[in-house]
């Protein structure tokens, strides 16, 4: 093989790996928007929470990940795009989660009957 041929081969492989990585990156927010998701559950007493940023694995459907969390509670993250969730358990009636996304109300919902409730919100870059 001729020497530009390897040289252009070699370019072009590290092209593409810099445009890989930089579309990852931007998945993260370090590139590209970020949003300021603040998760809220208020009500009384105590619930398990389990909360889901964009950028971090998702919750498990068995409950793993939740945590018991003394009423109201609230957690802040600053993130890239991508899903954010929170899940609610074992809380009593009366109890409602809430995400906001840049301070705008995107879910809210009330427990059931069996003290669960669930919010989502999808962070989208604009185009």
């Amino acid at each position: 093989m001729h020497r530009t041929t390897v040289r252009t081969i070699t370019r072009t492989g590290a092209l593409a790996a810099a445009v890989a990585a930089l579309g990852l990156v931007g998945g993260c927010g370090l590139l590209g928007e970020s949003w300021d998701v603040r998760m809220e559950v208020t009500g009384p007493g105590t619930a398990q929470v389990g909360t889901k940023f964009a950028g971090e694995p998702d919750l498990s459907a068995d409950g793993q990940g939740r945590q018991s969390a003394t009423l109201p509670f609230s957690e802040s993250r600053n993130v890239g795009f991508g899903f954010n969730d929170l899940a609610v358990e074992d809380a009593a009636p009366g109890t409602v989660c809430r995400i906001f996304v840049n301070d705008e109300l995107r879910s809210e919902h009330p427990v059931d009957q069996a003290g669960s409730a669930w919010c989502d919100a999808n962070n989208q870059e604009r185009e």
